[in-house]
């Protein structure tokens, strides 16, 4: 199975579906599922929306792509969508709507839910496997939403932190076998010292998988093999556009592809072809 990968979008989640349909094209294969790192940019009114997505939004409306795209249901969206029948699965990073997610969160015991009008995006619920299937493959994915509080948080329960719920569901998981550990933030000092998540880092330790996706620190690609020795860990650049090319091109490397047949056939492609040069802020919407 072919499964795309992407980082952070905030709200460019339209992209992520048409730069998904533009690789079928171009390779003539299937993409069988998407999988997304958070800051989805879920956010279905303005009301909710945080003080950097509101900075960032003042200038880029893509950023804004969840309330405009998938909250109600758009014709012209729709149809775009049909270009590929893949889903996508994420989890929550720390720029969501989280009270609107909680509140559709606590309606289903389902390790994952749809959370837009079209039924193509689909949340991953902290601590709970999501095998998927496709042909004769099966990969199995766990999730960490969120992002942790930092030492000398006084307040470590806001809600773009890890809840203690979800600590809980993690840390009773038990061994059992996770093919790819998909969470926003990374292993506590991983990336900066002092910043992460004490949880992943023990499942990181515990479960051992095959591959660790996750975003949150923005900046250029990074895959390097986790502090366990065995996992390959990656954070994808985020998919927004290159302000330092002057025609603002969606930024490189942040785009991948997992080919997974099983435990032992499997490899990890970061796309930089040249069909991605095409898509930049002016023209992505009429390609």
């Amino acid at each position: 199975m072919n499964i795309a990968v992407f980082a952070d979008v905030h709200g460019r989640i339209l992209l992520a579906f048409m730069l998904c349909a533009r690789w079928e094209q171009e390779t003539g294969q299937r993409i069988d599922l998407i999988l997304q790192a958070g800051d989805l940019g879920v956010f279905p009114d303005s009301a909710a929306l945080d003080k950097a997505t509101r900075r960032f939004a003042s200038v880029d409306p893509t950023e804004l792509g969840f309330m405009n795209g998938f909250h109600d249901f758009k014709p012209q969206v729709a149809q775009i969508l049909e270009r590929t029948q893949t889903n996508l699965v994420f989890v929550r990073g720390n720029h969501e709507d989280h009270a609107w997610l909680d509140a559709r969160e606590a309606a289903t015991g389902d390790a994952i839910f749809p959370v837009d009008a079209y039924r193509r995006v689909w949340l991953l619920r902290t601590g709970a496997p999501y095998s998927f299937t496709a042909g004769d493959g099966i990969i199995t994915t766990l999730g960490v939403g969120r992002i942790g509080a930092p030492a000398g948080e006084d307040d470590d329960q806001k809600p773009k932190y890890i809840q203690q719920r979800e600590a809980e569901r993690l840390y009773d998981l038990g061994n059992q076998p996770i093919n790819v550990l998909l969470t926003h933030d990374a292993r506590r000092n991983f990336m900066i010292p002092g910043a992460g998540l004490d949880e992943i880092g023990m499942l990181l330790d515990q479960e051992r998988p095959a591959y660790h996706f996750f975003g949150h620190y923005g900046g250029p690609c990074r895959i390097t093999t986790d502090t366990n020795g065995v996992t390959l860990s990656c954070k994808l650049a985020d998919l927004h556009w290159d302000r330092s090319d002057r025609g603002g091109r969606v930024e490189a490397c942040s785009m991948g592809i997992l080919r997974w047949h099983d435990a032992d056939d499997h490899d990890f492609i970061v796309v930089d072809e040249l069909w991605l040069r095409e898509y930049t802020e002016h023209t992505w919407r009429h390609l």
